[in-house]
């Protein structure tokens, strides 16, 4: 495949952009020279590396890895090197190789130009979408597929559903057991992955949901409503909870903070009266629980961090600003949002000590087994699609959970979450190849998940140089996107 990008341009006048946005593929590896022409090559041999087994947090040394077309076709030897004149030999001495990272929580569908660039040079493979609108999601897929869009594999929701009215906009706010059973069966027709719910459901449209997505086989996962308490949502089966809501609640000594009204939960003598009312007692029989049901937690805490520190100075002047459009630094600029805007200092002080105990909860949640996976919630603010995900799994590693189970969190356990590790997750025959090559040891330092070489995207090789020029297409793409709000 080849083209001419110099002659056409990348539209920004819509979410959809699907026009001519097989022309993004391209211009985003090459910038420079109008005659230049590009094809990506398939077949490879991965020569003399440290694989890193991520289910059982080992490696595997002195590996050569094949990978023809998407697959990993055979794993090697040392001795044992396969050769061949029409496979490419890429030397891996001394750098590791690990499955391409998972985004589990992001909001992509309405940024996509701009955020997948940067989530691939950033070595995120895949992304969770927890708020999709399946027309674009359907046609960013395809795009994919025909190899026309440089871009992470999808597992979408579709509309938040959400009590009636909504918190946001553009939600499917739902009455009653009747209106969200209907809800549900609309949403699997439109094809998405899993429902997500949110914190306004009403006890009897949550339940509903519960019940019906159980009979039609699919996932629902998201915000625990407020009329619902963790134990409960666990019960009922909910797949994920975000941003480890409810589980303050449902650590509290005081049951009637369990399920508090809306207005309650924003405020801050609520929010003292939770943490002195936690009991670690209930934190050891509430991960017991979770460790033992079907429910993973998503903690997201990159920006559980930002939103209690918005009032920090520093948030303004991070360099990655530069990659976000500039309705997008100006949603973020803390004099724009409405949580600092309605809050005091004091606020932030008490919100930042919930923030440290939440921390606390993530050791113990690893010690019983509790089943985690790494989300972002980008683009929300100060979350960067792509780099925040390496802040996420410092944060987790910095809250007291091993590298091994942090990068577990972001590799396999996506793939076991949506019942895929047969196809992705490991570095293993058979499996797709879409591989991040690490010039640093992740089990030694989660850090080295920045030190990235080069990656696989689904067999296609992209070395550091095109990295880099994704970074530089996400730049422009950025400067030129326009406000879609």
């Amino acid at each position: 495949m080849s083209v001419d990008w110099c002659k056409s341009s990348i539209p920004f006048e819509n979410n959809r952009f699907m026009k001519n946005i097989f022309l993004i593929f391209f211009s985003i590896l090459f910038l420079g020279g109008c005659e230049e022409r590009v094809v990506m090559e398939t077949n490879f041999i991965l020569k003399n590396v440290n694989i890193v087994d991520v289910e059982n947090g080992v490696l595997l040394p002195a590996k050569n890895v094949v990978i023809q077309g998407e697959k990993i076709a055979a794993i090697y030897g040392e001795d044992d090197i396969f050769l061949s004149d029409s496979f490419r030999i890429i030397d891996g001495n001394g750098k590791y190789l690990i499955p391409g990272l998972w985004d589990m929580h992001t909001h992509f569908n309405w940024n996509f130009e701009f955020s997948s660039p940067m989530l691939v040079a950033n070595g995120v493979t895949g992304i969770r979408e927890m708020w999709g609108d399946m027309d674009i999601i359907k046609d960013v897929r395809k795009q994919i597929l025909i190899e026309a869009l440089i871009a992470p594999d999808i597992y979408s929701a579709g509309a938040i559903v959400d009590g009636d009215p909504p918190f946001w906009p553009n939600s499917s706010g739902v009455k009653d057991a009747e209106s969200a059973r209907a809800e549900v069966d609309n949403q699997v027709s439109e094809g998405v992955d899993f429902i997500k719910v949110y914190s306004l459901l009403t006890r009897e449209a949550y339940m509903a949901i519960a019940e019906r997505s159980n009979e039609r086989n699919i996932p629902f996962a998201g915000h625990i409503p407020l009329s619902v308490s963790i134990w409960e949502a666990v019960a009922s089966g909910q797949q994920s909870i975000e941003h480890l809501y409810g589980i303050l609640e449902g650590c509290s000594g005081n049951e009637k903070l369990m399920t508090p009204p809306f207005k309650k939960r924003l405020n801050i003598e609520w929010t003292n009266s939770l943490m002195d009312s936690f009991e670690p007692v209930l934190l050891d029989s509430l991960a017991n629980y979770l460790a033992e049901s079907e429910t993973w937690l998503s903690p997201t805490l990159t920006v559980l961090k930002n939103i209690a520190n918005l009032d920090d100075p520093d948030l303004i002047k991070d360099p990655r600003l530069s990659f976000m459009p500039e309705f997008i630094q100006e949603r973020w600029n803390p004099v724009n949002d409405f949580r600092f805007k309605n809050s005091k200092i004091e606020d932030f002080e008490v919100n930042r000590k919930k923030f440290e105990l939440q921390l606390s909860l993530l050791k113990a949640f690893e010690k019983a087994g509790v089943k985690m996976i790494v989300g972002t919630d980008f683009p929300n603010p100060y979350c960067y699609p792509g780099f925040s995900l390496h802040d996420e799994m410092q944060l987790m590693v910095n809250a007291g959970m091993t590298n091994a189970t942090t990068l577990k969190s972001a590799t396999y356990n996506p793939a076991l979450f949506m019942k895929k590790q047969d196809e992705f997750g490991t570095v293993e025959v058979g499996k797709t190849a879409s591989l991040v090559l690490l010039d640093g040891n992740p089990l030694e330092n989660i850090g080295n998940t920045k030190r990235i070489s080069s990656i696989f995207l689904r067999g296609r090789y992209l070395d550091r140089e095109k990295l880099d020029k994704l970074l530089e297409m996400a730049k422009v793409n950025a400067a030129n996107a326009k406000n879609p709000f």
